[in-house]
């Protein structure tokens, strides 16, 4: 077959063949100014997160470090402030920080207090007000496991296994209780519960086996019940103490799924085509996979094998009339037969091979049909990275096949999208590639010995180059005894498979670091595979070729800004008004005045988190009669998490060798009080029996939320949409979720102590003044459901204040000025620096016990302009190999990670 002959016409010849475009619908230079517009007008930003560490136990802290980016990788000064949030496996927002961003970076800490956290699967969350306009899809997510070994009271570890033979679904469940020493709990006590959506399914008492296991079967109606279960169980402790573990049951039952996707987007009949595709367990994990393919006559075609977690690739030629299905077994026992997507009758195909070092080779290939149908006819090929388009060309259809290549050198290091338009614009076929330059930005990190005692000094110097020279570049370093601290760097979140990936790609991407990590040829075909079964995020062809927008309802925030209106009494705004903001804890002082619509701006503010502020106003008349309106915060949505596959059942086992550690230094470095019997009268809490309005609840309510848990967060709705359990917040209302899925649209009464509430009064409560909040998810004697026309009830109850004598002052908090708003607002949390040891004298080095894991951690690592920065540290006392872990960026946005080890001995 012969190859046709295109006419290639760059970007840059566009104005010299301006004829050619006659019969074109849209020219291939509109394609690119619109492209162009989008990115200056519409710039994006992208966050990444350097942690100390994968993983953490109750009492540590978490360090961490944000690099803001643009869209094309370069460091970003278009935000000033960004927001970092840890969200529980509930989809609570258990902890909301603000931080200020200098130099396009932000530090950070979060200590995990024992009071407030528990053991469980958390993850991060990170964005700026700017990326609230996209999707909060693209914000930067982590998932971290905390363990607890300070008040690890019973060690559990939990086998589940789901079996629908029979026709009833059953689940047979082993679990094995150990004692906080690791002893076996044998013969004992335990009682336990199947809830699923809030509802006892099946309840128990069982005893654990001579080998601490307590094995129980299963059994409910549906499938369904299970996928949403809780096993909750009680063991008894033989002084009479209760330990309560909950476990969750979804992921039971082995099932396995496989798509497929056609290179280009379709198989196309007389065109040979490569198809990949993905094969996944229950948790959404990839699972090796083997089988074939066949057509509709029963004929084999090709076999197919999955090369990486799950993906794999094959080639073959549709042919007229025939369909084609897949018959597989995959790894954990499961076969299914999956159909192909059918072959178009007509259509153009686009192949590319991007195994030459200085060339992407594209293969354009129309079947007989389409070619007939649109011979003679001009296509564009456009090829763009990181939203910038970087290749573009002209093409005339005049035979059926064609083979062009485009240097490498076009692109920067990460994903190209190649698309093939027709001349009206409209995107025909396309495929990611991607291109890696290797190492543009190059670390090398040393130290001064390769060995060393405990506790003696280390000195490590950075030096980092670009394309062989000297560069100055922003970088963290994070110090930890690997021995302590296993973790696959595979299934590192890295600022390269951030940046380079996940920011680019939608969906979970399993072992990110993987295709980074030594890269080798095997790696770089497993990554194509990964390009041609992942879907791309980037805002689409459509939309910038109609010259829609995106909607911007967010701006770039320079700092911390508070804004409203000043109104009258009556209502009316007030113009030229006076406003002074005080926040007494940092003394910061400011004054600002009215427009003629009676809005005011204050830019700028420092105010620490939690503090309280205050704004006064007056008229130029001096009147005080008036009304200060505060313009509130957006909040993301939580979404459901993306990488929950990552999510560990067993976090006891799976960190049990940090924990042991954990365990010692802390019992080492404090005495805890584990209990303390005090005799005195005990305090009653509130509750919804002290209110003669919810008088008909049930004694006990069904979930209850102490005042801990609004620790730093500062917007008692927002708190109320993590902390709820079984609530759903939409459409400004709260309701019942097993009743809000089921279609029925009745929301939840909102009572504050006693008295009954609307939602946008919740604005009106400060967290911090909430002592806990009852959740009843059924009105068994349908009282208040019947008095208020609701479903469910929401119950806050507010903290009382010892009774004491009343004075003045008393008095004008409860009736404070019209013309004075008290408020307290999300402000930056305070900066700490990582507390390194010295130990410089004999005495010290003998002092005292050192476990720590994290044994440095720099967030301010700047090379100089010979690209150098050095920085020096003690060991510890804990032997082992340790990791040293260097991340960041230079001035242009070239990326570099770097893994040093050195050993304590």
């Amino acid at each position: 077959m012969r190859l046709l002959r295109f006419l290639f016409i760059t970007v840059l010849g566009l104005f010299q063949v301006g004829l050619s475009y006659s019969q074109d619908t849209i020219s291939l230079n509109t394609i690119v100014e619109r492209n162009q517009k989008l990115i200056d007008e519409y710039p994006t930003e992208k966050v990444y997160l350097h942690f100390d560490k994968p993983y953490y136990a109750v009492g540590d802290t978490i360090w961490f470090k944000a690099y803001l980016a643009s869209g094309q990788d370069q460091p970003s000064d278009l935000s000033k402030v960004v927001y970092v949030d840890l969200i529980s496996d509930k989809d609570t927002v258990v902890r909301a920080m603000r931080l200020p961003v200098v130099n396009t970076s932000a530090y950070g800490s979060l200590t995990l207090d024992p009071l407030v956290y528990k053991a469980g699967n958390y993850r991060v969350r990170a964005y700026t007000y700017w990326m609230l306009n996209g999707d909060e899809a693209s914000f930067f997510y982590k998932n971290i496991q905390i363990g607890n070994a300070i008040n690890r009271k019973v060690i559990t570890n939990i086998s589940i296994k789901g079996d629908e033979t029979g026709g009833t679904p059953k689940v047979n469940v082993q679990i094995l209780f150990k004692g906080p020493d690791g002893s076996l709990l044998r013969n004992s006590r335990i009682s336990w519960r199947l809830l699923s959506n809030f509802d006892e399914i099946s309840k128990g008492r069982e005893n654990t086996d001579d080998h601490g296991v307590l094995t129980l079967s299963l059994t409910a109606n549906q499938k369904a019940a299970f996928d949403a279960g809780m096993l909750e169980t009680i063991l008894e402790t033989a002084d009479a103490k209760q330990i309560t573990s909950t476990f969750p049951l979804k992921n039971a039952f082995s099932d396995a799924d496989i798509q497929f996707f056609p290179e280009g987007g379709d198989l196309v009949e007389n065109v040979r085509s490569k198809v990949a595709f993905k094969a996944v367990g229950q948790k959404g994990n990839g699972l090796r996979v083997k089988g074939e393919i066949v057509d509709n006559t029963g004929k084999v075609i090709t076999p197919l094998e999955s090369q990486h977690l799950g993906m794999g690739v094959v080639a073959f030629l549709p042919e007229p009339g025939h369909t084609y299905k897949a018959n597989v077994t995959f790894s954990n026992g499961v076969k299914k037969t999956i159909a192909l997507p059918a072959a178009k009758s007509s259509g153009i195909a686009l192949s590319v091979t991007n195994t030459d070092p200085a060339d992407m080779v594209l293969r354009i290939t129309a079947n007989p049909n389409y070619f007939s149908a649109n011979q003679n006819k001009n296509y564009y090929i456009v090829a763009r990275s990181k939203g910038v388009i970087c290749y573009a060309a002209k093409a005339t259809l005049t035979a059926p096949t064609f083979t062009a290549s485009i240097p490498r050198d076009k692109f920067p290091t990460g994903i190209a999208q190649v698309t093939l338009f027709t001349s009206a614009g409209e995107p025909l076929v396309e495929r990611l590639a991607f291109i890696n330059h290797g190492n543009t930005l190059s670390l090398a990190v040393n130290s001064d010995k390769k060995t060393y005692g405990s506790r003696q000094p280390v000195k490590m110097s950075v030096t980092a180059k670009t394309n062989n020279q000297p560069i100055q570049g922003n970088f963290s370093v994070s110090v930890v005894n690997e021995t302590r601290v296993p973790f696959s760097e595979d299934s590192e979140t890295t600022i390269l498979s951030t940046f380079l990936l996940s920011t680019e790609l939608a969906g979970y991407i399993e072992d990110p670091n993987y295709y980074f990590n030594q890269p080798n040829e095997k790696k770089k075909s497993d990554l194509d595979v990964l390009m041609l079964t992942q879907g791309y995020r980037k805002f689409d062809y459509k939309n910038i070729i109609a010259g829609k927008a995106p909607a911007i309802s967010f701006l770039p925030e320079q700092g911390i800004e508070f804004s409203g209106t000043l109104r009258s009494a009556n209502g009316m705004p007030v113009s030229k008004g006076t406003l002074k903001l005080v926040v007494p804890k940092n003394r910061f002082y400011a004054e600002t005045t009215t427009d003629v619509n009676g809005v005011f701006r204050f830019k700028n503010v420092v105010v620490p988190d939690s503090a309280e502020a205050s704004i006064t106003a007056r008229t130029s008349a001096g009147s005080k009669n008036m009304m200060i309106m505060l313009d509130g915060s957006a909040f993301p949505a939580i979404i459901k998490n993306v990488n929950a596959p990552d999510e560990a059942l067993n976090i006891d086992s799976i960190l049990d060798p940090y924990l042991q550690n954990s365990e010692r230094q802390y019992r080492l470095a404090t005495q805890m009080l584990q209990e303390v019997v005090v005799k005195a009268a005990p305090v009653k809490k509130a509750s919804h029996t002290d209110y003669p309005a919810l008088t008909g609840l049930s004694m006990l309510a069904d979930h209850t939320i102490d005042t801990e848990r609004f620790k730093g967060c500062n917007v008692m709705i927002s708190c109320l949409q993590g902390a709820a359990m079984g609530l759903t917040f939409a459409d400004n209302n709260f309701f019942v979720t097993r009743v809000y899925n089921s279609g029925l649209r009745v929301p939840v009464a909102i009572f504050l102590d006693g008295m009954q509430i609307e939602p946008t009064f919740l604005n009106n409560i400060v967290p911090a003044d909430v002592e806990s909040v009852e959740i009843f998810l059924k009105d068994d004697l349908g009282l208040v459901n019947r008095a208020y026309g609701t479903n469910g009830v929401l119950s806050i109850y507010t903290k009382k204040d010892v009774k004491k004598a009343v004075t003045a002052d008393d008095l004008k908090k409860l009736f404070p000025p019209n013309n004075v708003l008290t408020f307290t607002p999300q402000g930056f949390i305070k900066s700490r620096e990582f507390y390194s040891p010295k130990y410089a004298t004999p005495e010290s080095r003998t002092a005292g016990s050192d476990l720590r894991t994290t044994i440095y951690w720099n967030p301010k690592i700047f090379t100089d302009q010979n690209g150098n920065m050095a920085f020096d540290f003690y060991t510890g006392d804990n032997k082992g190999t340790y990791k040293a872990t260097v991340e960041g960026t230079d001035i242009d946005g070239n990326l570099a990670r770097f893994i040093y080890r050195y050993k304590v001995e």
